[in-house]
């Protein structure tokens, strides 16, 4: 298979600014976050301002990721609850996850599946922001999605590869594009200002260790990424754990005596997720 130049790449990815599916009031729910004048209740009004929009939202809310299953009636409600970076976070969720064909549906299945897992998991630290975790995790295989919207062929290679040489599937985007889904992501979310405790676990779930501003977040997202697929819930791409970083389980201050509890906690959240579907 012919190698892409990573360069070439890149330029495609970046001249794209948005995802194209993303609707024009996301760009203006963005700026709105950014402005210490906006009020939950603004927020919340142009956000229904889309209706499929906010009905996603709102079923993401709902989830049982945050546990307030049926009790958010509002989109208005959800930012007084979660805060706005975390809604801005899910509008960009319900959006971009909505141009996933059926065929990627395992994708959105094991990333609310590390979602559900990483907020269980950042609940034991009292430091960080659960809900904001929770949201890494989702958007965490974000880079995915956009290779296959923006590179359909290449994105059906790097699957053929995955099969055929029965390897993780950011090796195989590293020999096809010169690149993988971590620096893809780089690429896009740098132009929506999220915070760096949202990108961080996002570019560095797979190198944990790099991550200097958002080393806990990144961690348990890097954590919660190979809970989920030991226990083979979704699809990511391929169906091998990856290995897990060291220096990732000493800032999460585990021993080996707590993997069964931690294997068994993820079960539980996975097991309260597994009915849960945005596509319908």
């Amino acid at each position: 298979m012919e190698r892409r130049d990573s360069e070439i790449i890149r330029k495609k990815i970046e001249r794209l600014k948005k995802l194209p599916t993303l609707p024009t009031v996301v760009a203006k729910i963005s700026r709105m976050v950014e402005s210490t004048e906006t009020s939950a209740d603004e927020l919340g009004k142009v956000i229904s301002t889309d209706q499929v929009l906010a009905a996603k939202v709102l079923q993401l809310i709902n989830s049982p990721i945050y546990g307030f299953p049926g009790r958010i009636s509002s989109v208005t409600h959800g930012v007084v609850l979660l805060g706005f970076n975390v809604i801005k976070s899910l509008v960009l969720t319900a959006s971009v996850f909505d141009i996933m064909i059926e065929q990627m549906k395992g994708l959105w299945e094991h990333s609310i599946g590390c979602a559900a897992i990483a907020i269980r998991l950042a609940r034991r630290f009292p430091s960080i922001d659960p809900e904001e975790v929770s949201t890494a995790g989702l958007l965490h295989d974000l880079g995915k999605v956009v290779i296959s919207s923006q590179l359909p062929e290449e994105f059906q290679q790097i699957i053929a590869c995955t099969e055929k040489e029965k390897t993780y599937i950011i090796e195989c985007e590293r020999e096809i594009l010169g690149t993988d889904h971590a620096s893809v992501i780089r690429w896009v979310v740098k132009d929506w200002n999220l915070p760096i405790t949202l990108v961080e676990p996002i570019l560095y779930h797979h190198n944990p260790s790099i991550s200097r501003n958002a080393p806990l977040q990144t961690a348990i997202v890097h954590l919660s990424d190979i809970l989920v697929k030991a226990w083979g819930y979704g699809m990511s791409g391929d169906s091998y754990v990856p290995k897990l970083d060291e220096t990732a389980w000493q800032r999460l201050g585990f021993s080996e005596k707590d993997i069964p509890i931690l294997v068994s906690e993820a079960w539980e959240e996975i097991e309260s997720v597994d009915t849960f579907d945005l596509f319908s």
